[in-house]
């Protein structure tokens, strides 16, 4: 029974440490790759700490460059998924901050190589 409590109440200790920090630190630290490691919380993008849909485009746009940027960075891929027949998308048609890409490309294009950076 002493060794249930002492787990409980470790456990308690753990939240609370988890809940003292500022938001923004407790945001970040929820954030996995490469947002994350350059230090960003979900304000930084959904301009909300307790975001309840995805970040609007702009937000991509506003650190990452206009379509006309992107499309430039990326010039040099065989297929450049930034300059692409179906015109100016949604980063979110194939980008995923929280879980892994989905390439809208290669629904029709099989033979499209993406890698992630």
């Amino acid at each position: 029974m002493g060794k249930k409590v002492l787990v409980a109440l470790s456990l308690l200790v753990a939240l609370g440490a988890g809940m003292c920090l500022p938001q923004g630190e407790a945001s970040a630290a929820n954030i996995k790759g490469k947002h994350g490691s350059e230090g960003l919380g979900c304000a930084d993008c959904h301009k909300t700490d307790k975001p309840t849909a995805a970040a609007a485009v702009e937000a991509c746009l506003e650190c990452h460059g206009g379509y006309d940027k992107m499309a430039e960075r990326t010039k040099g891929m065989h297929n450049n998924p930034h300059d692409s027949h179906l015109g100016r998308m949604a980063c979110l048609k194939c980008h995923r901050v929280h879980a892994p890409s989905e390439y809208l490309c290669l629904e029709c294009h099989s033979d499209f190589e993406f890698k992630d950076k």
